[in-house]
């Protein structure tokens, strides 16, 4: 039995008043019951089925602690359902609430998600689709939040995929388009971009989500592949970097070290319970220590730095009737590439544990086909050196996304760094020699 949850929504029109039932001096929010999922397609899949409306959820100032989600709907004319009607603020008990919510309102707000900015992009869509040849029939809202919009366009002919970023995932724009470009048949194609609002029109993908495949054949092939497209961008960092790929490279990381550590020890601070231990000062020194010598050793691979993910997924590798596909490289980044197939068989394990005896072998698979490129004893240097660098990578990442203060990942990023503190300690940094 499937366990839904009730939704308020706060419906607004370019007047500035809010869709209720009952009458003026006491009006209800309109509510819907919303199936577990994805929150974006989730709601506006109940809001369709339960008040036969089509919306778009709007990303305001200030609304994200509130309890309603702030809605449009598609089309300016569209009628309400029975009993409903377009009320004033006054007329809700939670008028100040909805106050709040509404307080830098404006129909004209063409910024990013807001009222007019949703209109604009329809023009853009229906322009876009219509020079393809098709109609637009439906647009399904995905994903709608400070950072990204992600809208699914159902057309008389096939689905396309309408992506808008802004802030931190800006970068997926342009990183989107250079891969695409790079790898036609690996990337979904970019059919049409918008920079004025980093938007993208991308080519709907028919796969299975290689997370769901159980035959390890498949996942060997996958490693091997994504192994063949990192190849491909040794030396060309700048390029990767100019289109907004965070750095990451091992050299890069050493300037940052000194800040992380603060950041670790603040995060630290904020621990409440013990256990588990807190790094204090004199580990964290150490640490530092060792995550240079770390980095330094890195550095002095042949490969010590192309293009990877920090946030590779089994969930955004397709497998299509022409092969895998790689989807949602928002994350991209310049780094030692192999953290990426670390990345990979640790996921796997952690997502379905049946299939922890599949590492090995993954990554056996992903490193020899490195292998293939340079020299076994190399490749097994660097494989070393992979587990903690992958975390070091990873912990820097969320922190330049996350920023200094208290972080919904506080935790998990407590939990990472005592990890990478185990990791290093049991390298003999310094010892190792790679051959260039």
């Amino acid at each position: 039995m499937t366990t839904t949850s009730k939704a308020s929504l706060l419906i607004v029109n370019e007047d500035g008043l809010v869709a209720g039932r009952g009458n003026s001096t006491r009006a209800l929010l309109p509510e819907v019951e919303v199936a577990p999922g994805r929150v974006g397609i989730s709601l506006s899949r109940a809001v369709r089925e339960q008040l036969q409306l089509e919306v778009f959820c709007l990303v305001l100032p200030y609304t994200s602690d509130l309890p309603f989600h702030v809605l449009r709907l598609q089309s300016a004319d569209g009628v309400l359902p029975p009993g409903f009607l377009w009320m004033q603020l006054g007329s809700f008990p939670e008028c100040d609430v909805i106050g709040k919510a509404l307080e830098h309102f404006s129909s004209s707000d063409s910024n990013f998600a807001r009222f007019a900015w949703y209109q604009e992009i329809v023009e853009w869509l229906n322009h876009h689709v219509g020079r393809l040849g098709y109609e637009i029939r439906r647009l399904e809202q995905w994903n709608g939040r400070v950072g990204g919009v992600l809208i699914r366009v159902v057309s008389s002919g096939p689905d396309f995929w309408f992506k808008a970023v802004s802030d931190f995932n800006a970068r997926e724009f342009w990183i989107a388009q250079l891969l695409a470009e790079r790898h036609p048949g690996r990337f979904p194609k970019v059919l049409a971009s918008g920079p004025r609002w980093n938007a993208f029109l991308l080519e709907h993908i028919f796969g299975e989500e290689l997370h769901g495949c159980n035959d390890l054949s498949v996942w060997k092939q996958v490693a091997e592949l994504l192994a063949d497209t990192q190849v491909r961008w040794i030396g060309e960092s700048k390029k990767l970097l100019v289109a907004g790929a965070a750095d990451l490279r091992p050299l890069a990381l050493i300037g940052k070290i000194p800040e992380f550590l603060q950041y670790v020890a603040s995060a630290m601070a904020r621990q409440e319970k013990m256990p588990p231990s807190i790094l204090g000062r004199p580990e964290l020194a150490k640490l530092g220590d060792e995550l240079r010598a770390l980095c330094s050793e890195v550095a002095a691979f042949p490969f010590a730095e192309a293009l990877a993910n920090s946030d590779f997924s089994p969930h955004n590798t397709l497998l299509t009737g022409t092969g895998p596909m790689f989807i949602d490289w928002a994350e991209a980044c310049v780094s030692f590439p192999l953290i990426v197939g670390e990345y990979m068989w640790n996921r796997m394990a952690i997502e379905a544990p049946t299939r922890v005896g599949w590492q090995k072998i993954l990554r056996e698979t992903y490193l020899h086909r490195w292998a293939s490129y340079y020299s076994s004893e190399v490749v097994q240097n660097a494989a070393r050196l992979l587990p903690s660098f992958a975390v070091f990578a990873l912990l820097v990442f969320l922190h330049e996304r996350e920023g200094n203060g208290p972080s919904e990942y506080d935790l998990y990023l407590r939990s990472l760094a005592r990890r990478l503190k185990r990791e290093v300690d049991q390298l003999e940094l310094g010892a190792l020699t790679s051959a260039s």
